[in-house]
């Protein structure tokens, strides 16, 4: 079972990684964005079919997740001065990203990958194919 999930968007990112670096190890990080007002889910179509699986994974492995929320679309979207596209440690191109997080940073990276994929079972195969939560 995950020791921890940790919660946090742009403001509070900094915060909740010196948070997650304390926390039990492995680490993990997945960017997602924020749930439209109107759906009340996220407003990201591959975020919706990624993010469950990649929770329901992280639940049954060891270690700490942290969940970020990129902000609304018109913040996400089209902006490349977004602060985790210009971050050196993070440079976001999409969401989901889903990244596997060293007190240097990342160490591991999916995001493309997620994006590609077309259901929850495809999220699933990936993850087990790619060992993302294996130690």
């Amino acid at each position: 079972m995950a020791g921890k999930i940790i919660t946090a968007n742009v403001e509070t990112f900094a915060a909740a990684v010196a948070e997650l670096t304390k926390a039990p190890a492995p680490h993990y990080i997945v960017f997602t964005a924020d749930n439209d007002p109107s759906t009340g889910k996220p407003w990201c179509p591959d975020c919706v079919r990624a993010v469950p699986p990649i929770q329901a994974a992280a639940a049954r492995s060891p270690g700490t997740l942290l969940e970020v929320t990129v902000g609304p679309r018109s913040a996400w979207k089209g902006n490349p001065s977004h602060p985790f596209r210009v971050d050196p440690q993070l440079k976001l191109t999409g969401v989901p990203t889903l990244l596997a997080w060293s007190p240097s940073g990342a160490t591991r990276r999916l995001g493309p990958e997620l994006e590609a994929c077309s259901s929850a079972e495809d999220v699933n195969s990936l993850l087990s194919s790619t060992g993302f939560f294996s130690p």
